[in-house]
């Protein structure tokens, strides 16, 4: 995650994969930490809530000769969580835990080709994120719930490498501004309950494999790690997210 709120995308693709759909699943690790200040750089607590859970997702890519659409929805849940310091960790309460479901497009116009080597095209594009995350979290003064709902753009710049038709692979890296609703609800000791509007900035490091079984069925593996910090009136945070899934494509 960087401090920097510019936004863009850099990209790297081997072999542009035919339209189709991706199914895919996997585990996904989610890190979660208070700040103390709202401009980068975020200086955060060095203890980490953190926690495991699957993820599964749906991609839809189309491709041609100049242009990329690719439409990716996925949802991840998070639990076994733990407080995680530099020296030592601790279990947290059992009833913890993260829903997230996200959706994400992205447009990539090439303007380059066969830059350096045949077959790796240059281009810039666009991509919109919107999200739906909720935490559920026993506290030592009582229960505390929070959902955010986030809607996130970023400009792109990106590349591809399509030599052969037998295999691609792909490597984004995104940074882009935030918008969020935030909706807090604490029970027991200090309960409250309040709503406000937030903003943050958000980074990804995507990496993507993609290998031809039998016409029109390949196999793809993916990894994302993603951190974005957020800031509100009332409440700072960076959290963290690491996921590796793998899945089939039917492209056409």
């Amino acid at each position: 995650m960087t401090g920097a709120p510019v936004l863009f995308v850099v990209a790297l693709v081997a072999q542009a994969v035919p339209s189709g759909w991706t199914m895919s699943a996997g585990p996904e690790r989610f890190s979660f930490r208070d700040i103390s200040r709202s401009g980068p750089p975020a200086d955060a607590s060095p203890v980490a809530w953190e926690g495991t859970g699957p993820s599964f997702a749906a991609t839809y890519t189309r491709e041609g000769l100049r242009r990329f659409h690719r439409i990716n929805v996925d949802v991840a849940e998070a639990s076994s969580f733990a407080y995680t310091g530099p020296l030592r960790s601790a279990a947290a309460a059992g009833s913890d835990h993260v829903l997230r479901i996200e959706g994400r497009y992205e447009y990539r116009r090439y303007f380059l080709d066969d830059l350096f080597t045949r077959g790796l095209d240059v281009g810039v594009g666009v991509q919109g994120i919107g999200r739906r995350l909720s935490f559920t979290r026993d506290t030592t003064v009582g229960g505390r719930e929070e959902a955010d709902t986030t809607a996130a753009i970023a400009c792109s710049l990106g590349a591809r490498w399509h030599r052969s038709p037998r295999w691609s692979a792909e490597v984004a890296w995104v940074n882009g501004g935030a918008l969020l609703r935030q909706h807090e609800s604490q029970t027991g000791a200090g309960e409250f309950e309040h709503s406000e509007w937030g903003g943050g900035w958000l980074t990804d490091l995507a990496l993507q494999g993609t290998v031809r079984l039998t016409a029109p069925w390949s196999l793809t593996v993916a990894y994302l790690r993603t951190g974005e910090g957020t800031a509100t009136s009332h409440n700072s945070y960076a959290f963290d997210r690491r996921r590796l899934v793998a899945g089939v494509t039917y492209a056409r």
